[in-house]
């Protein structure tokens, strides 16, 4: 388990011992966001902090200790991270109780574009976090070194190696694998140098020397059954694969078609490769998992087209609430207001169409009910970003979905 799924899981235990009410605090802190120039999060943290009302103890008195601790978190220095979340609280014991996530990844639902915070207190919102957990693809990293394969887990932006996926790999047979790979590299980057030849013109010995041999074969079959049960036991849901071209598409075919489903990019083989951190690798694939999804976005949307898609806020959540919708798209900013009743929770677009349940509808923003109503409705839910989500404001009125029925 990576380090970051351990301090949720601590996280959600400690909060169920509340006493009085939290105080949450979302931010982005990302530091090539112009906005976040020298630490200016920090500064609308506070001024946030003094917007809210005053958060007194037990005897009505300020809670001075409370502000202390949550100040002496925020200026820790801490490494570079995308997004803080931050949770402060008193326990049933009175005593103070205080957790800091510094988080590699952007999170949906809270409003933190333009340099925004969101603080709060009372009941606490984990609901973001919740929601990373869930929906966060757990990612696997192969890489093919010629000393080594190595295989990486990175979720919610954390990497580790797995090092007992390969570890009963002796050295040998890993300089074995080393030269067969260099023989088979070598006539191939000849051809590419030679276009134009052909095979059966070359001569025994240069086909020999470039051939497959049978016990390479058996040992990438070795290798891909290894990989199967790590991803299998993870569960890893995508994998890139980091190797010579001509090694990843030969080894892709030793895989299960369920394995080769999940591969989701193929990326060359750095130079460096041996001396890197798992968070460091993590980073150098990172735009290459962003470019697959972005474009898993834009398909996701062109099954919108002619009859089979919803589009428009007031379609989308007509459908909804009949138990019609399947994936429901939003957009990652998800800058929405509703109208909704306080009994029943009938949700609608405009006013006019609530005031037809109920007589006085509250509007409310769509990202502090939108995790329930999937849940409720049995939706799977699907925040587009980029292009993509461009598309969605421009072209679909802002929100779509895949329905059942």
């Amino acid at each position: 388990m990576l380090q970051i799924e351990s301090r949720l899981n601590e996280l959600r235990e400690w909060i169920e011992t509340a006493d009085a009410d939290i105080l949450t605090i979302y931010a982005d802190v990302n530091p090539a966001n112009p906005e976040n120039a020298g630490r200016s999060w920090l500064k609308r943290i506070k001024n946030a902090l003094q917007e809210l009302p005053e958060i007194r103890d037990s005897q009505g008195k300020r809670d001075e200790p409370l502000y202390d601790l949550v100040m002496e978190l925020l200026e820790q220095e801490k490494p570079e991270a995308r997004t803080l979340a931050l949770f402060a609280y008193r326990d049933k014991n009175k005593k103070l109780r205080a957790e800091r996530l510094d988080l590699q990844i952007d999170l949906p639902i809270v409003n933190l574009a333009n340099g925004r915070v969101d603080v709060r207190y009372g009941d606490p919102y984990l609901t973001p976090l919740l929601f990373a957990v869930d929906e966060y693809e757990r990612t696997g990293i192969l890489i093919m070194k010629p000393d080594g394969w190595k295989f990486y887990e990175v979720f919610l932006g954390e990497a580790r190696e797995v090092e007992e996926i390969f570890g009963d790999t002796p050295g040998e047979d890993w300089n074995l694998i080393a030269k067969s790979n260099e023989r088979i590299s070598t006539e191939m980057n000849y051809r590419a140098a030679n276009p134009g030849g052909r095979f059966d013109k070359l001569s025994p010995k240069d086909r020999a020397s470039a051939r497959t041999d049978a016990w390479l074969n058996k040992y990438y079959n070795k290798l891909a059954r290894a990989l199967s049960r790590t991803v299998d036991s993870l569960p890893i849901e995508r994998l890139a694969l980091v190797g010579e071209k001509w090694q990843t598409s030969h080894f892709e075919t030793y895989l299960t078609r369920r394995l080769q489903n999940r591969i989701v990019a193929r990326i060359p083989l750095w130079p460096d490769s041996g001396k890197l951190s798992p968070n460091t690798v993590w980073r150098r694939v990172e735009l290459a998992l962003i470019e697959a999804e972005r474009k898993n976005e834009m398909e996701l949307l062109d099954k919108l087209n002619g009859n089979e898609g919803l589009r428009g806020i007031d379609k989308v959540l007509d459908a909804l609430q009949m138990g019609r919708v399947q994936v429901w798209i939003l957009p990652w900013s998800l800058d929405i207001n509703i109208w909704r009743c306080s009994e029943g929770g009938f949700i609608a677009a405009s006013r006019e169409i609530a005031e037809t349940v109920c007589s006085q509808p509250e509007e409310v923003p769509l990202r502090e009910y939108v995790l329930r109503l999937a849940a409720e409705y049995g939706s799977d839910l699907e925040f587009v970003r980029g292009k993509a989500e461009e598309r969605l404001l421009k072209e679909m009125g802002g929100m779509a979905a895949l329905p059942r029925w």
